[in-house]
């Protein structure tokens, strides 16, 4: 009887612990949150995005996942309104992937 209050008492509390995290996580002021990816400019997305760069290419290994994230928002702005349609980018063209036809 005792172990099976304890495993409620534990599911609860881990259950707890995940929403607050989550409430933290989506924080309008929390960095790297999906709702501060939203609230910038495309100015200063890549601004900000050069400078989770060179923290990658100094050696930090979280960078790389917040570099897909800035990856992710991008995309996801160059994709809006195409929803129906072919994606804007990433695209594959003659060349390979990623590659522009700005020439």
């Amino acid at each position: 009887m005792k172990k099976d209050i304890r495993k409620v008492i534990g599911i609860c509390v881990a259950i707890a612990g995940v929403g607050l995290l989550k409430l933290l996580s989506d924080n309008k002021n929390t960095k790297y949150s999906s709702n501060w990816f939203e609230s910038l400019s495309d100015e200063e997305l890549e601004t900000e995005r050069e400078k989770v760069r060179l923290h990658h290419c100094s050696g930090d290994e979280n960078a790389l996942n917040i570099l897909y994230n800035f990856d992710n928002e991008t995309r996801k702005r160059e994709n809006k309104g195409h929803e129906n349609e072919e994606y804007i980018s990433p695209k594959h063209r003659e060349h390979g992937w990623y590659l522009r036809n700005d020439d």
